[in-house]
């Protein structure tokens, strides 16, 4: 491992060592570490939350366990398609109406879907994190733009590569995976594209220009086993693709001339006076870039066949978060709730060594299990405690269903330092409940009034005074998390849910 020294970007003046990867920019940081306190055996009653801070460490990257046999042991390549934004209910393999994925639902046809599976944030860079680390957002302290995934974390991509594989991640218009964020430790190439900092760019398909840098790289590296991280950001807004009118051609109106995303100052002001045509035409918008993505996962698969990798090949369909596509109201976009709407994702493992095929799973699981589970598969040892648990056993058919009862996510909705105020949103959930507790931080020095609003760093707009509180949702009676039961639902399931909320957070 090659191993460099430089200045610390975040602009502090010191000196840290970093492995040296192919990428444009590199980074340093830090961040703040959540943990609110509950009641034990009460109904939803707050009793207050506090928070606890943690500064950059400057450090040697850890060594990975590596296998006697490294570089000859198991057959098979590795590669993860990340369409970002993606809901599982939108696609056709998880009971969507339209046909948006044919080649992801053939995908799945070959492989395992997971019916249930849960991301830990329902943000872009605090999800990736977790994903490459295997731990819950408040463990690497990635909860928000600006703070990067510590040199202490030993990745997955590091595991791999001092295991022998070839490592690459392949991006292009997502400026949540800048490399100055700290996702690239451990890929030899990170390919991050050139305009993920310019507004307009986020016009630009994603999946047209990584494609064949994908393919180009692993015509290279094919006598070498490998680790590929392909992301695609054709789906998430503005909602612009090249099919963005195939499931709604007809339609005239303003929407053809408004920039459908939260850059645009006006988009969350027009939202409040969507008519419902309007908005079945923003999910039509999104859906047609589902269809566009999804032609490009079958163009890859199709041309790893070519090459004779497909039978070398453990491949993981996924994402990092869904959308709000107007379930609560007139609202768009993401980050800004725990609901399922957000948190949902789909997960699709193919392995080409494994006998059971078009196998659904309908057990509770969570993103940060795929980690365990590629290892599991790879004959890789982990030495490092991690959050999440291999789902090999449930997939052979050595764990009952619902051996897994909760999954937890967690969100920061907002902050702004200039006040003096943080919102927080956790979560734990089961297949029959969800609790989502909502925290505010607020700055207890304080002597100046407060403002009648806060500007968020999100750009968020909320007024003053909030409190804290709880939702409770009976998810066999209300899936769509409609009608909020805390302080009225059965007080022994909402003492037993925050009593697990507060074991882990």
């Amino acid at each position: 491992m090659k191993q460099v020294l430089s200045r610390d970007a975040a602009g502090t003046g010191r000196f840290v060592i970093t492995e040296k990867t192919r990428v444009s920019r590199g980074g340093a940081g830090g961040g703040q570490r959540f943990r609110p306190r509950f009641p034990k055996r009460q109904a939803a009653v707050l009793i207050g939350v506090f928070f606890l801070s943690a500064a950059a460490r400057c450090c040697f990257a850890r060594e990975a366990p590596v296998r006697k046999d490294a570089g000859k042991g198991g057959p098979y390549n590795l590669v993860f398609i990340l369409l970002d934004t993606l809901r599982a209910d939108h696609l056709g393999c998880y009971g969507y109406s339209r046909d948006t994925s044919p080649h992801i639902d053939a995908l799945a046809r070959r492989g395992i879907l997971f019916e249930w599976a849960i991301a830990p944030s329902s943000f872009t860079l605090p999800s990736h994190a977790s994903l490459f680390v295997s731990k819950y957002v408040h463990k690497h302290k990635v909860d928000r733009i600006e703070r990067c995934l510590s040199q202490e974390e030993l990745t997955l991509a590091e595991i791999l590569k001092q295991n022998g594989y070839a490592t690459a991640a392949f991006i292009y218009n997502a400026l949540q995976l800048d490399p100055r964020f700290g996702l690239g430790q451990g890929f030899e190439d990170y390919c991050y594209g050139d305009a993920g900092d310019a507004l307009p760019s986020d016009r630009e398909p994603s999946f047209e220009k990584t494609l064949p840098q994908a393919l180009d790289w692993i015509g290279k590296h094919a006598d070498r086993k490998f680790f590929v991280f392909l992301h695609a950001n054709d789906i998430h807004e503005p909602y612009e693709s090249p099919e963005e009118n195939f499931f709604d051609p007809s339609y005239r109106g303003r929407l053809d001339d408004e920039y459908l995303s939260s850059a645009n100052p006006s988009f969350h002001k027009n939202n409040f006076t969507r008519t419902r045509r309007e908005m079945r035409h923003i999910v039509a918008h999104y859906d047609g870039g589902i269809k566009y993505a999804d032609g490009y996962v079958g163009t890859f698969v199709r041309a790893l066949e070519e090459r004779g990798l497909l039978g070398k090949t453990i491949i993981v369909l996924l994402s990092d978060h869904g959308e709000i596509l107007g379930d609560r109201g007139p609202m768009f976009l993401h980050g800004f709730s725990l609901h399922d709407e957000e948190v949902r994702v789909p997960l699709i493992i193919v392995h080409p060594g494994l006998e059971r095929r078009g196998v659904r799973i309908k057990s509770q699981v969570q993103m940060i299990d795929v980690f365990p589970t590629v290892l599991d598969f790879l004959g890789v040892r982990d030495e490092v405690p991690r959050d999440g648990r291999s789902l090999v056993p449930l997939i052979e058919g050595r764990e009952k269903e619902g051996a897994r009862p909760f999954a937890y996510a967690e969100c920061l909705l907002g902050e702004s330092e200039k006040e003096g105020i943080e919102n927080r949103v956790v979560m734990v959930r089961t297949t029959a409940w969800k609790l989502i507790g909502n925290f505010f931080k607020m700055d207890p020095d304080r002597s100046r009034p407060w403002p009648a609003t806060v500007q968020m760093h999100n750009y968020a707009i909320i007024s003053l005074p909030r409190e804290s509180g709880f939702e409770l949702y009976d998810l066999r009676e209300d899936p769509k998390e409609k009608r909020n039961l805390a302080g009225r639902g059965p007080a022994r399931v909402e003492a037993a849910m925050l009593d697990e909320l507060g074991s882990v957070y």
